[in-house]
This record gives structure tokens, C-alpha cells and sequence, in this order.
């Protein structure tokens, strides 16, 4: 950690350089070295915080290669890096001992500026106080979304029977290249950690939406929302869920709404494309992607009209409707694959910060285990809301009289339906391996030959969580690695 940290603070420091010339006078260079500004103002901290830094990740290729929804094929698959391959097979040892991964190096570059502005703002010059903790608020926020990752790939499924003893990750609040060795923290402490960052944040930041890129109140409501539901803590869930849509319904700032596929993928619509049958619906840049309320992205290399390696499984394929808009975003495939296989075409870049249709999914889930079915208020109502806007009405319709558990169960089948090779996955595969209605489930990868064999590869509950990379075990002396 302690290396990755360094190898990156010569980029932070230019990025902290910059930002500050942009925003002082020429009096103060005149009274600070050239080369040796760092941020002072409030405004160098505000400008921090529209760093691109905070934007672009690794992690959607990586997640989305763990999913149960794919399957494989060689020879296309033999000659995919050997980090896909291991995740595909989920093998024990990922990485290799000299690499860097990106996924570590992406989130820590974000968390040493997050704790700078965390730690610094408040002393910074200029600004009121009500503009700096909204800063400091957005910068929380952004520390507990950093955590969501760390926790979603190095730590076990939270189990509140072992949380207290189980191994989470260190706990990093300052932006110190030279602090070491950390220590892992237990997973209790981490999730209390993330909790923390987000329900002190939530009364500083706005309830407007005045940018995808930047934090609001809503959007915290709804990572609070996801903690909760990491933690099988639904009532909890439900009530930052609940806030979030509130605010985000009545928000007055840049366009927040669910696309409506039915309008948008017809000619003049905004995802409309005339190759869309080869290239998918048109790819909406983060700044104008109006489900989006916390503009992260990532490029998905399993996503295009080339890929031939990792395709969506019969069985989830079956889960969508003939008429379901949501198959737009994949195209058959005549490899040598079971029938009904499809390949995801697009988006290559997807936004992974928060989307609002998940928001609803995390409600309808949230009401279902409440007990809340079918009426006002509850899980068929959110998932009706979501699916008119998939679909024709005809085919929108959501079963009747379904039991607590079938619904909650239906639930879990349509975030594959919208949130399939998009890395979701990953997050829901963990919480549910200590859900009692779904820790019977196996999840398993397969691996197809032109022979006709097939290769299986059964997750075993210890890779739900990833090893610690060698080179953050090296950096830290003493820290345990997971089995």
C-alpha cells in the first residue's frame, strides 16, 4: 500500500499543483517556490474535487469476469490476459507478485485525495464554513464508496455472527505516503467506518443534483442504502433507500430519470443508433447519462461486438422476455456455445458510480423482505416502474400472487435482467452466500470447447473474497492475507 501510494503521489502532487495556479494570484506565487504550491483555498479543495481522478476505473472488467451470468469458450478465452482467466477459473492467486493491480492503485489514488480534503479543508482560506463541510461531506462520501470496493473484493460476506473477528481492510484516513505498515481492521470496524463517513456527510451535501461527478444528498442516502443491504440490515436499507428516491424525484438540478427504452431506442430517441443490431443502443457520455447520480465509469473489455470469450449463460438469457427492450444490448452468437447464449455489445463504458434503476431494485428488494408484495408502497410497484420502461406495458406486468420468498427471489432475477455483465453480479453473488433463503446456491463458471467438452469451475465460498495482492503483503510487514 505504502509503495502504490508513493508510485502515485508525484501525479497527485502535479494534479494539487495545478489546480492551486489555476486558482491563485500572482502575488502568491510571488511569496511561495515555484513548484512547491499545494492547496490552500477552498476553492483548490472544490477543485480537487472535479479531479478526473475520481472518475475513471479498473473495476468493471475485473467484477464482471467473476459473475455466475457468463459462460466461456476456447480457443477465444486462451488468449485473454491471465488475470481474466484466473478470475474466470476463480482461482486462488490472481496476481502476480511484482504487479501493481490497477483496481488497488485506481481506489487509492481516489482515497489520498479524499483524506486530504477530509483533513485539510476545514483550515483551508476563504470559503464559508457551510462550503467547506460540503466539501468535507463530499469527499466522506467519497472515502465510504472507496470502502464499498475494498470491502466488495478483499474482505468476506459481512456475517454479523463474525464480523467482529473477521479480517477487513486497513483503515486509511490520511494522506500520508509514509505511513506503515498498516494493519487490518476487523470487518465490524470497517463497515461501522463506512457508516460513519456517510451519515456524517448527509446533512452538508446538497439535495440538488447540480453534477453527476459530484456528491448530493441523495446519492449518499443511497450508498448508505447499499452498506445496509451489504450487512442483510433491510430495514435500514429501506429507509436511506426510501430518502434517496425521495430526493432524487424531487430534485431540481441536471436531469435524474429512468430511460424510458420504449421512446429512446426509436428513431429520434437518445440511445437510438442505426447499427444497433450490430453495435447496440447509442453510448450516452457520463456527463448527459440522466440515470446516473455519481458519474464513475469504466471501460468493460468484455463488452463488444468482438467478444467471442465470455458470453451471457442460456439460463440467464431465458430470464428475458422476446420483447424485452434490455436485449438491444446483446446480439446472438453462432460460436460453438449452448443455444440461446447471447454476446453483450454495449455499452463499452459504463456508468458505475450509483444508477437510479438499481436504486429501485434495492427498494423492490428492500419492500419484498418486508413483506410489502403487491399494492402501494411496495415491491411489484417499483418493479412495474422499472420494467414499463424496459418494455412494452403488455409484457411489463409482474406475476401475481407470489409468496414473500418467490418474490424476493423474482427480485434477485430482474437485477440480472438489468444489471447482468455490467459487474453487479459480484456484489449480490457474495451477500447472498450467507442469505439463508440463497446459501444453498452454488455458483459455477463454465469453460466450452469446439470438442464439445467442457471444463467446470465451482466457486468455493474462501474466493468470495479475493487474496491481498503480494505487493501491498510486502509493503506491510505482519499484515494477514485471507486463505
Amino acid at each position: 500500500m505504502k509503495n502504490i501510494l508513493k508510485n502515485n503521489f508525484k501525479i497527485l502532487l502535479t494534479l494539487i499543483l495545478l489546480l492551486s495556479l489555476l486558482s491563485c494570484k500572482k502575488s502568491f506565487l510571488e511569496v511561495v517556490p515555484k513548484g512547491k504550491l499545494i492547496a490552500s483555498t477552498t476553492n483548490d479543495y472544490n477543485m480537487i474535487m472535479n479531479s478526473s481522478t475520481f472518475t475513471n476505473y479498473t473495476l468493471a472488467t475485473l467484477y464482471t469476469a467473476l459473475g455466475d451470468e457468463l459462460i466461456a469458450r476456447d480457443p477465444f478465452f486462451g488468449v485473454r490476459t491471465l488475470i481474466d482467466q484466473r478470475l474466470f477459473r476463480y482461482e486462488d492467486n490472481i496476481y502476480n507478485p511484482e504487479v501493481d493491480p490497477s483496481e488497488i492503485s485506481a481506489l487509492t489514488k481516489s482515497l489520498y485525495l479524499f483524506n486530504k480534503v477530509i483533513n485539510e479543508v476545514m483550515d483551508s482560506d476563504g470559503g464559508t464554513d457551510d462550503e467547506k463541510r460540503a466539501i468535507k461531506a463530499e469527499a466522506l462520501t467519497g472515502r465510504a464508496w472507496v470502502y464499498i470496493h475494498y470491502t466488495n473484493l478483499f474482505t468476506k460476506p459481512y456475517n454479523s455472527s463474525t464480523a467482529a473477528t473477521d479480517l477487513g481492510f486497513p483503515l486509511i484516513m490520511e494522506s500520508d505516503i509514509n505511513k506503515s505498515p498498516y494493519s487490518r481492521a476487523t470487518l465490524n470496524e470497517v463497515y461501522n467506518f463506512m457508516i460513519n463517513d456517510l451519515t456524517t456527510a448527509i446533512p452538508d451535501l446538497p439535495l440538488i443534483v447540480s453534477s453527476r461527478h459530484r456528491a448530493s444528498r441523495g446519492l449518499a442516502k443511497s450508498l448508505l442504502g447499499k452498506v445496509y443491504l451489504a450487512m442483510g440490515k433491510y430495514p435500514e436499507a429501506l429507509t436511506n433507500v426510501n430518502d434517496a428516491i425521495s430526493i432524487i424525484t424531487a430534485n431540481t438540478g441536471v436531469p435524474t430519470r429512468i430511460y424510458d427504452f420504449n421512446i429512446e431506442m426509436v428513431v429520434g430517441g437518445a440511445l437510438y443508433s442505426t447499427s444497433m443490431a450490430t453495435s447496440g443502443p447509442t453510448l450516452i457520455t457520463s456527463p448527459n447519462n440522466v440515470e446516473s447520480i455519481y458519474g464513475k465509469q469504466d471501460i468493460n473489455s468484455h463488452i463488444s461486438s468482438a467478444n467471442n470469450y465470455f458470453v451471457l449463460s442460456p439460463e440467464v438469457t431465458a430470464l428475458y422476455g422476446v420483447n424485452d427492450l434490455r436485449r438491444k444490448y446483446y446480439n446472438n452468437t453462432t460460436l460453438t456455445y449452448p443455444v440461446g447464449c447471447m454476446r453483450r455489445i454495449a455499452p463499452i463504458i459504463q456508468a458505475t458510480g450509483m444508477n437510479i434503476p438499481e436504486i429501485y431494485l434495492m427498494r423492490a428488494e428492500c419492500r419484498a423482505r418486508a413483506n410489502s408484495l403487491y399494492g402501494a408502497g411496495s415491491a411489484a410497484e417499483d418493479l412495474l416502474f422499472l420494467r414499463q420502461k424496459r418494455m412494452p406495458n403488455a409484457d411489463a406486468v409482474v406475476p401475481v400472487g407470489y409468496t414473500q420468498t418467490q418474490m424476493i427471489k423474482y427480485v434477485m432475477d430482474e437485477r440480472l435482467r438489468e444489471l447482468a455483465f455490467t459487474g453487479t453480479r459480484w456484489f449480490d453473488m457474495r451477500r447472498l452466500s450467507v442469505d439463508p433463503l440463497f446459501s444453498a446456491n452454488t455458483y459455477t463458471h463454465k469453460l466450452y470447447y469446439a470438442t464439445g467438452s467442457i471444463d467446470s469451475y465451482v466457486l468455493r465460498p474462501e474466493r468470495l473474497t479475493l487474496r491481498i495482492p503480494t505487493r501491498v503483503l510486502n509493503d506491510n510487514p505482519g499484515m494477514k492475507d485471507n486463505p
